[in-house]
């Protein structure tokens, strides 16, 4: 393992934008195809240790073996990706990294040992995930993506479509079924 999270395999961007962004990303990137998941009500989300209903569109796409998110919240409670826009405006700069540890439990645990606290938590149907952020470096997030069976299948199937991609139907609707 070469960090307290093991390999860092995605990046995530947050947009108020989706269109914008997916635009950006696909035309001046050459990067697709996206799978987007709309008006998706994350559940069992907690915030800071406060129930909240956030409900976000999110987009994934593959370049290489790096998958890419761009996030848009669309509830208006205050998460760390509201906060995020509040603080940079609508750019193109990393919110998060994300690594998708099998243990997860053993991983969070090894984060908080080291000061990490977790700022957002939920279990969205294909396993918990985690948003950490550590004192040192407030305004950047690391996600934990509990890379379960369900989730391993969507991302082959994202980075699978990546690399197949002759530039046609960038813009998906849904995510693969796992």
């Amino acid at each position: 393992m070469n960090s307290v999270f093991g390999d860092i395999r995605q990046i995530a961007y947050v947009s108020d934008d989706l269109a914008r962004s997916l635009a950006y990303f696909t035309g001046t990137l050459g990067i697709g195809p996206w799978f987007v998941k709309s008006d998706f009500r994350i559940p069992d989300c907690r915030v800071r240790g406060l129930e909240t209903e956030v409900v976000v569109d999110a987009a994934l796409a593959s370049a290489g073996t790096l998958q890419l998110e761009i996030i848009v919240q669309k509830s208006p409670a205050p998460t760390l990706y509201s906060e995020f826009l509040a603080q940079f405006g609508a750019t193109h700069l990393p919110h998060s990294w994300c690594a998708w540890p099998e243990d997860f439990d053993a991983v969070l645990r090894a984060a908080k040992a080291r000061g990490f606290r977790p700022v957002l938590e939920a279990r969205p149907g294909l396993g918990r995930i985690a948003y950490l952020e550590h004192p040192a470096q407030p305004h950047f997030a690391y996600e934990l993506a509990e890379y379960t069976p369900e989730r391993r299948s969507i991302f082959a199937q994202i980075r699978a479509a990546a690399e197949a991609w002759d530039g046609s139907d960038p813009i998906r609707d849904a995510w693969p079924a796992p």
